[in-house]
């Protein structure tokens, strides 16, 4: 919303100055004074005398004064695209910090948490993660099971509602389980084609068929649950 009023406003000045030169063209253009739109050099050198009372300024300084103000915009569009490129944070880490923040642990008066409750403006420096949903269910089930994983991460604190975890064994784990999950989803239709090759029902039955689009669609699935495949290279690979 800042970003948003002060481009605005720059847009404004920028308008404004932009119909000042237009101004001071036409003028000069009009008055047969034309060489000083195709010179620099005697628009740099201009006497006193020829330039109107109108003018508040003359060409080569409001066009400096316009290049200062563009390129300030210009640096505010690109930071303002910059933090629109940041990530916003997930739904378990905002309810993590706005639990942390209500039960009166961020040291902060009532009036001045009220940013908390704006998600939409809020972004995180946490860099995001392709199983991060999946990471949130481990965490949770260590935290029922009340495992802190390792001592180090034991005594970080001493409030039993803080949880802290080792995020490489977490992120370890969760590439373990996705290992196995592909694994079985690459076995088990190869097994169960090879059952029926021997009991000589491959090419006698449509289960063949159901079976390998039933794996395809859950690998398909798999895909786009656990990476950040797009849908062109999800279809490639159930292609493959």
């Amino acid at each position: 919303m800042v970003f948003a009023r002060l481009l605005l406003n720059k847009q404004d000045e920028i308008r404004d100055m932009e119909a000042e030169l237009l101004a001071m063209d036409k003028m000069d253009d009009l008055s047969g004074k034309s060489m000083y739109l195709k010179s620099r050099t005697e628009d740099e050198g201009r006497e006193k005398d020829s330039i109107p009372d109108t003018w508040s300024t003359t060409r080569p300084k409001l066009l400096a004064a316009l290049e200062t103000k563009v390129l300030g915009y210009s640096e505010l569009l690109l930071k303002a695209n910059q933090m629109k490129g940041l990530e916003s944070p997930s739904n378990r880490d905002y309810r993590s910090v706005l639990r942390f923040m209500e039960n009166g642990r961020g040291q902060l008066f009532e009036e001045e948490m009220s940013w908390v409750y704006d998600k939409e403006d809020l972004v995180t420096l946490r860099p995001g993660r392709e199983h991060a949903w999946l990471d949130g269910i481990l965490e949770r089930i260590l935290k029922v099971c009340r495992c802190r994983v390792t001592q180090e991460t034991d005594a970080r604190t001493d409030d039993a509602a803080i949880h802290y975890y080792d995020r490489r064994r977490i992120s370890k784990c969760v590439t373990f389980m996705i290992t196995i999950l592909i694994l079985i989803l690459l076995m088990v239709p190869i097994w169960l084609l090879y059952k029926s090759s021997v009991r000589g029902t491959l090419t006698k039955s449509a289960d063949t068929i159901v079976l390998i689009l039933a794996f395809t669609l859950i690998f398909s699935a798999a895909l786009s649950a656990f990476t950040k495949a797009k849908r062109h290279e999800i279809v490639a690979a159930s292609a493959g």
